[in-house]
């Protein structure tokens, strides 16, 4: 069965214009990677067939530690003429020989030394490119695997072993979820044959991940021991990209793995596993400061998701983004924001039984500040008088909410911020987030609901009996 790559070079190569012949041969090439990994870019070269040129190179912006990969066509299958080329090209850009055609049936002399070391040149023919599976919507372990083949794959692969390499792969990463020692061994053998040293770490990393998510020990994990105490971002990226796993045990003992920096370095904006991931990890990572901030471009992502983009973690509700840090530096300089009034902000908290245990309002241009000694003020009588005598005209500027872990956030209304007072104080992002949403949006009843689906409801404050001070004691 001819694939849609061999088929697209082989009309190509029909043209009798030599230049369209080129342009279309390297258009269809360069097209497959492209839909083979959508993170790398790929550059196409004025030279075809040269032997110290590469035909087009390919690099990942958004993976610096992966070195850029020099693509060389070739118009033969003639194994000496390819194994002359292979000794020519330079080891230092781990390049690609694509041979325009099939290999002969039988092995060649071509195979030997590139199975020697750590050499990380990679011959294919035109079949193996086919049997490299272009991610779909929902890209599987095939597609991840096939990926991994562009980044970092070494030897001589034609169509058959692409394919086999492909299934041993991909069984072995389903084999490691169940905790299946035999099929991941073979798997984490092809990683070492077929590929360089750095790119078969990481997969094996992905597969320690899988494994350990089954309930299985790392000490268990038939390949090398990384002692993976936290995954690497690279790991995780293969994790989060690989087809979704809606498995909450295994997201529990994965995110005890992970931490939110390491999130914060992938390059996943938004996935199924994600998902997954962070209904775990709200509950155990934690961060200081969270802003909602308006969704002025439309957004790939459907509402009520969790993304990481540019280095933050990003909740999408409809029409904002609620944004988390560990400072207030590391987020966009805040807009300006109409106050709401007294009544409303102690409406929000009593629907949401949230204390309050401070407030500074403003009437025109004066403030006026109202606290306790750390207990519950939203429902004191004291605060209609002041509402009455202001004409009920006071904008919230700030309030103090005091949230379950009895940690306190400054809720700043007309820069929609919460932040945890004191210096070290970090917040549960279930938490940190519920608190913010609920504080500084007026809610919907159906958004309500969909904020307790997805952040838990809010927790109550630590045991402390509510008093109402009289004027005497104030």
């Amino acid at each position: 069965m001819v694939n849609i790559v061999e088929q697209s070079i082989a009309q190509a190569m029909s043209q009798p214009d030599d230049r369209a012949m080129v342009n279309g041969i390297k258009s269809a090439v360069a097209s497959h990677l492209r839909r083979l990994d959508p993170h790398a870019t790929v550059t196409l070269t004025e030279f075809f067939n040269h032997t110290y040129v590469p035909d087009m190179v390919v690099q990942w912006p958004t993976q610096p530690s992966t070195p850029r990969r020099f693509i060389y066509l070739r118009t033969t299958s003639n194994q000496d003429e390819l194994q002359d080329d292979l000794d020519r090209l330079p080891v230092s850009e781990s390049p690609v020989l694509l041979a325009l055609g099939q290999f002969p049936s039988q092995r060649s002399s071509v195979d030997s030394p590139l199975r020697r070391g750590t050499d990380p040149k990679l011959l294919l023919d035109t079949p193996a490119l086919g049997a490299l599976q272009p991610e779909v919507e929902r890209p599987g372990l095939p597609q991840l695997v096939s990926r991994s083949v562009l980044e970092g794959g070494r030897g001589r692969l034609d169509g058959p072993e692409t394919k086999r390499f492909v299934a041993t792969v991909a069984r072995g990463a389903e084999a490691a979820r169940e905790g299946d020692a035999e099929p991941t061994r073979e798997a984490i053998h092809a990683l070492t044959e077929q590929m360089t040293a750095d790119v078969s770490d990481r997969m094996s990393a992905f597969l320690a991940a899988l494994w350990q998510g089954s309930g299985a020990t790392l000490a268990s994990f038939p390949g090398p021991q990384r002692l993976l105490g936290q995954l690497d971002e690279t790991a995780l990226t293969y994790l989060l990209e690989s087809e979704a796993i809606p498995d909450t045990r295994f997201w529990n003992r994965v995110v005890r793995m992970l931490s939110l920096s390491t999130l914060l370095r992938t390059d996943v904006p938004d996935s199924d596993n994600l998902q997954h991931l962070m209904r775990q990890a709200i509950q155990v990572w934690k961060s200081r400061v969270c802003m909602i901030v308006p969704d002025l471009a439309p957004s790939d992502s459907a509402p009520w998701r969790w993304q990481v983009r540019s280095g933050q973690l990003i909740l999408q509700i409809p029409g904002f983004h609620v944004m988390a840090a560990q400072s207030r530096r590391q987020l966009p300089i805040a807009e300006e924001y109409d106050l709401p009034l007294l009544n409303e902000v102690r409406a929000r908290a009593a629907r949401f039984t949230i204390p309050l245990t401070s407030l500074s309002m403003v009437v025109t241009n004066r403030h006026v500040g109202y606290g306790g000694p750390g207990d519950d003020i939203s429902r004191d009588v004291q605060l209609d008088g002041i509402s009455d005598a202001l004409g009920q005209a006071e904008g919230v500027i700030e309030a103090d909410a005091k949230v379950a872990s009895g940690v306190t956030l400054q809720c700043a209304f007309g820069a929609r911020t919460a932040s945890a007072r004191g210096a070290r104080t970090q917040v549960r992002l279930d938490t940190l987030f519920g608190t913010t949403v609920r504080m500084l949006l007026p809610l919907s009843d159906d958004e309500t609901g969909r904020v307790t689906d997805l952040l838990g409801a809010q927790g109550p404050p630590p045991d402390q009996p509510w008093t109402q001070p009289t004027f005497d004691e104030v």
